[in-house]
């Protein structure tokens, strides 16, 4: 077996406690800065943040191997460490499909980090776009919001349509690892519109202990 090159192109996590530690806005700001090696005091510069205040969250991100060592130095009698991410890319599943393993906030973590890195990739692909074909719209990139009423079974039929693109996704990108091929990024959201006043006045009238521990159940 030949040797891993790092960072990986994409990381994929499975386990539970790994994407625990993924899912928190700090430390998903750590591995977006490492992409580029740095120590934790270059990070906490670029974080605003002291240093103290990181070690924790660098050493938990190492632990997981979410993080490796890629150099170190003498300074001033006090080895520097130099960090960058084990993987240019993690991929998590919807990560609601835990249930109760992990919190709202958790999961809202992950949501607005993903919905935050498309915002920029969007804004960088949309900036260096191609010329549009002579005919037809063009084939990237394209943003569209659309407003549906489903009846539940055709939700079941739509869910399975998307479930089988999200699996036919995958399959191209293994298939075509490794070759010739142009990257693309495919963000796709689908949930039930609830009026704002809605979300706020049940969120409001839960118990602190309940709103706390609540969950949102997704099959």
């Amino acid at each position: 077996m030949e040797p891993q090159e790092f960072p990986l192109a994409e990381l994929t996590l499975a386990d539970i406690e790994t994407i625990k530690v993924v899912a928190d806005e700090r430390r998903l700001a750590i591995l977006r800065i490492l992409q580029q090696p740095a120590t934790v005091k270059e990070l906490a510069a670029q974080l605003s943040i002291p240093s103290a205040k990181l070690y924790y969250h660098v050493n938990l991100l190492e632990q997981h191997r979410l993080l490796r060592v890629v150099a170190t130095q003498v300074v001033s009698g006090i080895i520097e460490k130099r960090y960058q991410v084990t993987a240019r890319q993690l991929r998590i599943r919807n990560p609601l499909l835990a249930g109760d393993k992990i919190s709202n906030e958790a999961a809202l973590a992950i949501f607005t980090t993903t919905l935050d890195e498309t915002k920029e990739e969007l804004r960088r692909a949309f900036l260096a776009r191609p010329a549009p074909p002579p005919e037809g719209p063009p084939l990237h990139p394209f943003v569209t919001r659309k407003a549906l009423h489903l009846t539940e079974e055709q939700l079941l039929a739509f869910h399975a349509r998307l479930d089988a693109l999200i699996k036919e996704v995958d399959a191209l990108e293994t298939a075509n690892r490794g070759q010739a091929a142009t990257p693309y990024r495919l963000t796709l959201a689908f949930y039930q519109h609830l009026p704002s006043e809605v979300a706020t006045r049940d969120s409001d009238d839960r118990p602190d202990d309940e709103a706390a521990t609540d969950r949102t159940p997704v099959s």
